[in-house]
């Protein structure tokens, strides 16, 4: 019988958590940095940072939890 892993999902919903955060933060900070014209790429920016904090949390927790080989 196979053991359920449950480590897996909840790394997963942390990432996707954390990541939402810095998409919140980053909308909130962009608009005084960024100049005028660039207002409209203000949401794309964050949704990016957004995408690559919750792949790095992932990638970097299955290096650490070494997931996916067999023991």
């Amino acid at each position: 019988m196979k053991r359920t892993d449950w480590r897996a999902p909840v790394i997963i919903v942390a990432a996707f958590m954390i990541g939402i955060l810095v998409n919140l933060v980053t909308r909130q900070f962009l608009p005084g940095i960024l100049p005028a014209s660039m207002a409209g790429a203000g949401d794309l920016i964050a949704v990016v940072a957004q995408i690559l904090v919750s792949t790095l949390i992932i990638f970097i927790t299955v290096k650490i939890m070494h997931r996916g080989e067999d023991d």
